[in-house]
């Protein structure tokens, strides 16, 4: 098949090519950042650069595509993330229905089932776009958080020997291993077609307290503490490191709300009856220390 890769050389995105080239399929990677370009190739892919905000290059991009992977790349320092997140979203579902291509793997997300609803109010489900589309065949990947968002902790865990978010250390937090991601997606694009599929994927689930022994003990740090910290000294703390107020609140505080409120928790007790994930969070936290060790 011929498959257009949005999301550059992102975590899962960086997994998924080489599975792809190496299944004989011709694909090409969107990417803004022209820099990335040797990168792709070396991957044996084709790449192409510009921005998925502009629905001709999109248009450009999917054009004689078999299949597309679909994600909204992360954009957080953008005065209106929820703009963002719409325009990009309907950009692709428009393009996949001009273009008339039948297969997409759609990189959705936890909390896209309880989108509109407190305190998710302002978040988006891209499904509801590509599920409008009539004779479409796609997969919608809902992963937990990935593993690899614990990475923008590691000065934290150096400097202040200290993990956390705004819940407690008590709460079951639901992972994914982004390399597990990139394996169901592989999947999705050499199974057969079958209209509308959801697939959950949990590598592990881990609370607050677990996470900070494991990773602790991974980095030489057996003393390490999740600490809960305060909706409002998160969100000063993120607006600090670049995020706009929009997303900060939106994407990062409401959300950790649902998972502190076990809204989150309960909706995958409900629903994972299909679920994917094999890499547990002790071999991920392996992966973390070569990172910490090598990290400033």
């Amino acid at each position: 098949m011929k498959i257009t890769v949005t999301g550059s050389l992102g975590n899962i995105s960086r997994a998924l090519i080489p599975q792809l080239t190496a299944n004989g399929h011709e694909v090409k990677v969107i990417s803004s950042d022209p820099g990335k370009a040797v990168e792709i190739e070396k991957l044996k892919a084709i790449p192409l650069i510009g921005s998925v905000e502009d629905i001709d290059f999109v248009e450009s991009a999917f054009s004689e595509s078999d299949a597309v992977y679909l994600m909204i790349p992360p954009n957080f320092s953008t005065p209106d993330y929820k703009a963002f997140t719409i325009n990009v979203g309907k950009n692709y579902a428009a393009v996949v229905k001009q273009t008339g291509i039948e297969r997409v793997v759609n990189l959705s997300s936890s909390g896209s089932a309880l989108a509109g609803k407190a305190p998710l109010t302002h978040y988006q489900n891209m499904e509801v776009w590509l599920d409008e589309l009539a004779g479409l065949h796609v997969t919608h990947l809902r992963p937990g958080g990935f593993y690899s968002n614990f990475y923008g902790a590691i000065g934290m865990i150096k400097h202040q020997g200290i993990i956390g978010n705004n819940f407690g250390d008590d709460v079951e937090m639901i992972m994914s291993h982004p390399a597990d991601i990139a394996d169901a997606a592989f999947e999705a694009f050499n199974s057969p077609l079958k209209g509308k599929q959801i697939r959950y994927i949990v590598s592990d689930r881990k609370s607050g307290k677990e996470v900070a022994e494991i990773l602790g003990a991974a980095v030489g740090k057996p003393e390490l503490k999740w600490i809960q910290f305060p909706d409002e000294q998160l969100l000063n703390a993120l607006i600090q490191n670049g995020f706009s107020q929009d997303a900060a609140q939106h994407y990062i505080v409401d959300m950790g709300i649902a998972i502190r409120e076990g809204i989150l928790g309960n909706h995958y007790k409900q629903n994972t009856h299909d679920v994917y994930g094999k890499r547990g969070f002790a071999e991920f936290a392996t992966e973390f220390a070569q990172v910490y060790q090598f990290s400033n």
